[in-house]
């Protein structure tokens, strides 16, 4: 016997990316609104996903996609950007189904609740010996602090960081990143 998919029907609307206003009219962002409680599939979702941001208290989990950012909250499905309707239906079908996929496959998933911790780049810089010599593999501290705060790099990755002399920063970072 088939699953029941968590989510059945949805109310699907199309309109303008809030994150980016210069692409009104150009891309888009797609919703989906369903009666069904989404938030007992964020933990397999989180489980899944590599680098999902996962809120339980909040009930959403978010994930990029290449440039695409998806977001799943108790009622809602949001996915942007979009090229065009029939691309925003396109890309909600096939999330809805991996989702739907998830959820009958959670007996087989241990389900996640860690919540990622984004610490900002900004942050990240401030402790990095701030001196661009590229030892990382990277133009400057602040590309390699942007590498770290999205998680493709580790903050051991910037060999200042293992002197003595740093070694303050160094434990800073890994508490903040881990």
């Amino acid at each position: 016997m088939d699953a029941i998919p968590l989510i059945e029907d949805y109310e699907f609307e199309l309109g303008d990316p809030e994150c980016l206003p210069s692409a009104m009219g150009q891309l888009y962002r797609a919703t989906a609104r369903f009666e069904a409680d989404a938030s007992g599939v964020m933990p397999y979702l989180n489980a899944v996903l590599d680098r999902a941001d996962y809120s339980r208290d909040n009930s959403y989990i978010r994930w990029k996609e290449s440039v695409r950012v998806y977001i799943l909250r108790k009622h809602e499905l949001a996915l942007s950007p979009a090229k065009d309707r029939e691309h925003a239906v396109e890309l909600m079908e096939q999330t809805v189904r991996m989702i739907n996929d998830v959820w009958a496959k959670r007996d087989e998933i241990e389900p996640d609740y860690h919540e990622l911790r984004i610490v900002p780049a900004l942050t990240i810089f401030q402790l990095l010996p701030r001196t661009n010599c590229r030892e990382c593999g990277l133009a400057s501290c602040m590309a390699f602090a942007a590498e770290v705060s999205k998680g493709e790099m580790h903050a051991s990755e910037c060999p200042p960081l293992a002197s003595e002399e740093h070694s303050g920063e160094r434990e800073r970072l890994e508490e903040l990143c881990g």
